[in-house]
C-alpha cells in the first residue's frame, strides 16, 4: 500500500515539474531568450534612470532592436537618478567586468566629466544620451537638443498663453539653483519664444527631485505664488502628471494652462481630459537605437557625428488622436 502511495506521490511531483517548466519557458524566460545573441561581437552596458518609465521603456525598445540587428549584447543597470555616486559606482563595476562600450546620462558638468575620463583611461567606449545641458568634451552625446526643447515648449506656451501669462517653469534637475537656472538651454529656449511677446513673462523657476516626492510641494509654490501664476511649463516626465492632478485637486483647470513634458498615459490622458494643454515628447527609441548604433561605430572606428540630433513631437489634441494611432 505504502508502494502505491510513493508512486502517486513522484507522479505528481513530476507532473509538477514539467508544468512549472512548461510556465517558465512561456513567461518571462522566453521574452529573455528572444533577446539572447549567441557568441556577441561586444558586450554593451547602458546604466539607465528609471527604467520602469515610458522614456525608459521606448528607449530600452529601441536599444534591444539595435542590440539584435548589430549582433551585441547589451545590459540595463538601473542607478538612481541624479546621484553621482550611483553613477560612478556602476561605472567602476563595469570597468571592472571588461565591458567593451558604456553608455550614460550625465549628472552634472564636473564629476561625470571626471568619470568619463576614467571610462577613456581604460581604453572603454563611452557615449552620453539624453542630455546637453552639461558640457562633455570630446563625448558623443545622443537625444533632443535641449535649446530644441525649450523652444518647441516656449512656441507651445505662446499658443496656450493667447499673448498674456505670467509663466513658472519647473525644471527637472533639483541642482539647478539661481542663476544657472537662466543658463539653462531649455530655459535659454522658452526665453527667445517668448522674446516677441512681452506679455508674456517668466515669473518664477523651480528645480524639482521627484524621487523626493516634490511635485507637490513645488506645483503648490506655483499656484500660490505672488506673481499669479496663469500658465505653468513642466518640463520633467514624470512630475507632469503630478503637476496635473494638483491643479484638478486645487480647482485650477482652466485657471491655470499646464504644458508638459513626455508621453507618459497619464500625461496623455490629462492631455485628452483637457487638464494639460499639451506636451513636448523626446523620440526615445531612437535615442536607445542609436546610442547602441554609435558605440559599435566608436569601437570599429567609423566616422561620425559626435552629436546624433533625434526628432521631438508636439502632442496636443489637434493631433492627439494621430499620435496615438502612430503609437500603435
Amino acid at each position: 500500500m505504502m508502494r502505491w502511495i510513493f508512486a502517486a506521490l513522484a507522479g505528481m511531483m513530476i507532473f509538477i515539474s514539467v508544468m512549472f517548466i512548461r510556465l517558465l519557458s512561456e513567461s518571462g524566460f522566453q521574452e529573455e531568450k528572444k533577446n539572447f545573441i549567441e557568441q556577441p561581437k561586444y558586450h554593451f552596458q547602458v546604466l539607465i534612470q528609471n527604467k520602469d518609465e515610458y522614456f525608459g521603456n521606448l528607449f530600452q525598445q529601441g536599444a534591444i532592436a539595435a542590440s539584435e540587428e548589430l549582433g551585441v549584447f547589451t545590459e540595463f543597470i538601473q542607478v538612481s537618478s541624479g546621484d553621482i555616486d550611483s553613477l560612478e559606482n556602476a561605472v567602476e563595476l563595469a570597468l571592472f567586468a571588461g565591458i567593451d562600450g558604456i553608455a550614460l546620462k550625465a549628472v552634472d558638468s564636473i564629476q561625470s566629466q571626471g568619470i568619463i575620463e576614467k571610462v577613456k583611461k581604460n581604453k572603454t567606449e563611452i557615449v552620453v544620451y539624453e542630455n546637453d545641458n552639461f558640457t562633455i568634451s570630446n563625448t558623443t552625446m545622443i537625444g533632443s537638443n535641449n535649446y530644441a526643447i525649450g523652444s518647441m515648449v516656449g512656441n507651445m506656451a505662446v499658443k496656450a498663453a493667447e499673448d498674456s501669462a505670467n509663466v513658472a517653469i519647473i525644471l527637472g534637475n533639483s541642482e539647478i539653483k539661481g542663476e544657472e537656472q537662466y543658463k539653462n538651454l531649455i530655459v535659454q529656449g522658452i526665453m527667445d519664444s517668448f522674446s516677441k511677446y512681452p506679455s508674456i513673462k517668466i515669473t518664477d523657476i523651480y528645480s524639482i527631485n521627484p524621487e523626493l516626492f516634490e511635485t507637490e510641494k513645488v506645483a503648490l509654490s506655483a499656484i500660490a505664488s505672488n506673481n499669479k501664476t496663469s500658465l505653468i511649463i513642466c518640463v520633467d516626465e514624470r512630475s507632469t502628471p503630478g503637476v496635473a492632478q494638483v491643479l484638478v485637486d486645487n480647482n485650477k483647470v482652466g485657471d491655470i494652462q499646464l504644458i508638459g513634458y513626455g508621453a507618459m498615459p497619464q500625461t496623455l490622458d490629462y492631455i485628452r481630459r483637457g487638464v494639460v494643454y499639451g506636451t513636448i515628447c523626446p523620440d526615445a527609441y531612437d535615442i536607445g537605437y542609436y546610442t547602441i548604433q554609435k558605440l559599435m561605430q566608436e569601437i570599429e572606428g567609423e566616422n561620425s557625428s559626435d552629436f546624433i540630433n533625434t526628432d521631438l513631437y508636439s502632442i496636443d489634441l489637434s493631433n492627439f488622436e494621430l499620435y496615438l494611432k502612430g503609437l500603435e
